[in-house]
């Protein structure tokens, strides 16, 4: 696919923000995963720490795969008209080649991989999207964790009038929309709630 970088800002509408760990790929979580490293390996998994590890991605040891029906909407997202799809991770910088190859090896791709660095919370970062692309209409997020889906509630007030954002909580494989409003909305609701 080639990208006309210098037009493309102007013809987003559409942002798609997508977790990797629990969202999009069914990675493999820290009690279970030191048990198959240690089996796998011949010894002892040596770190106490887990996410921030190479070895939780390693693919000659874990067979990492996408949650179907995430990836089904991955792939709907990605094949929507100017929609700009960003998988947006805690994972470290530092393991950038590891996630890539996770996805490389299950021929994921998106318009970018944005990864933890010491800049701010997830909210935080889709709000530079938004100042990235000033023609948005919608925000789609799609998150597994609490303390990622209070950031983007928390930036909820901070979206442009007229820009449906939505949250996505995903579960197991499962995902289901929190809350669809924007500011707009959230407007009219509020002041049909003043003569209710």
């Amino acid at each position: 696919m080639v990208y006309d970088y210098e037009n493309m800002e102007k013809n987003i509408k559409r942002l798609c923000v997508m977790d990797f760990d629990g969202t999009l790929m069914n990675s493999p979580e820290p009690e279970q995963g030191k048990v198959q490293w240690s089996e796998k390996m011949g010894r002892q998994y040596p770190y106490s720490g887990w996410w921030g590890r190479p070895e939780s991605l390693d693919l000659d040891v874990f067979d990492i795969k996408p949650f179907p029906s995430v990836l089904n909407q991955l792939k709907k997202e990605s094949t929507t008209p100017d929609t700009y799809v960003l998988i947006l991770t805690s994972r470290m910088e530092k393991l950038r080649t590891e996630v890539q190859a996770v996805l490389d090896a299950n021929s994921i791709s998106a318009d970018k991989l944005d990864m933890k660095r010491a800049e701010g919370n997830k909210g935080v970062k889709v709000l530079r999207y938004v100042q990235q692309f000033p023609d948005l209409e919608e925000i789609n997020v799609y998150e597994d964790r609490d303390i990622d889906i209070e950031a983007y509630e928390n930036i909820r007030n901070q979206i442009p009038e007229g820009i449906v954002f939505n949250i996505y909580l995903a579960a197991n494989g499962k995902l289901s929309l929190l809350e669809a409003k924007s500011k707009l909305l959230s407007i009219i609701n509020e002041e049909i709630q003043k003569f209710i």
